[in-house]
């Protein structure tokens, strides 16, 4: 058995979804902290938001692994009193690193939007861009049907826009914010079209084009991905023989509905 280092934990994670791969305006890869340093523990969760980086060190974890990156826009200031600051303070204080895999997650096999697919039990799923899947589900549904459905299996209440009366058989799913990819699923023959985040002038251009869109939450259409992530870095750290302690965080992370 042998404890893998930060340097050694990010190479596997870019062999399994390349940071090269991610989009120009997005921010991946080691963020924070010594890649020198040995990893006894990795905690893996959707945001580095105060609570979990709380509980991660509670944990005692060395290394956080997150989808979203805490660091995005160019940083101009970093104020303690703000929940980021926060954060970071608590991080660089405990000598903690920090890894995004975001839209290279997103885009990787395995990543972000098959997880979803996974989740929701699609068969014959496929790509039809990087970021969203099609697929079948296991019986032909209702919108209101499958907007249970959908419910059931994420969690949470999805909204339901420009409902058809036919049933639905083919979906295309894309976790996250995505709503971009609709008017492709709808050329590839979906009958639905399930993302977390979409936008009201996607729904009036797709509206009466006879695709029923549900929109089901940034955070509960990411949390199969990150899920998927951790169960990767188990199946990796088992056959590697790392000596490395992981725990997995899908706390919704604030009160109401998930958005």
């Amino acid at each position: 058995m042998t404890t893998p280092t930060i340097q050694e934990l990010y190479c596997w994670l870019d062999q399994l979804a390349p940071f090269s791969t991610a989009e120009g305006f997005d921010n991946v890869g080691l963020l924070l902290g010594d890649k020198g340093r040995e990893v006894q523990k990795v905690f893996f969760c959707l945001d580095a938001d105060t609570a979990n980086v709380e509980e991660a060190l509670s944990f005692g974890a060395d290394l956080m692994i997150t989808h979203h990156p805490l660091i995005f826009r160019p940083l101009r200031r970093i104020d303690y009193t703000a929940p980021a600051g926060q954060a970071l303070r608590k991080m660089v204080s405990a000598g903690v690193g920090l890894i995004s895999a975001h839209t290279n997650w997103d885009k990787a096999p395995g990543g972000v939007s098959d997880a979803l697919a996974e989740k929701l039990e699609l068969t014959d799923v496929s790509p039809i861009d990087d970021f969203a899947r099609t697929g079948l589900l296991p019986r032909p549904m209702t919108a209101a049907e499958l907007k249970e459905y959908i419910g059931i299996k994420l969690d949470m209440e999805p909204r339901m826009y420009c409902a058809s009366e036919k049933l639905i058989r083919k979906v295309a799913v894309a976790g996250g914010s995505y709503g971009e990819g609709a008017a492709h699923a709808c050329e590839m023959g979906a009958d639905a079209y399930i993302t977390g985040e979409i936008g009201y002038h996607d729904i009036l251009d797709l509206n009466g084009l006879g695709l029923t869109l549900y929109q089901a939450g940034h955070f509960a259409t990411e949390r199969p991905g990150i899920a998927a992530l951790y169960n990767r870095f188990l199946e990796a750290a088992s056959l590697a023989g790392w000596q490395t302690e992981a725990r997995l965080s899908t706390r919704v992370p604030f009160n109401g509905t998930p958005v």
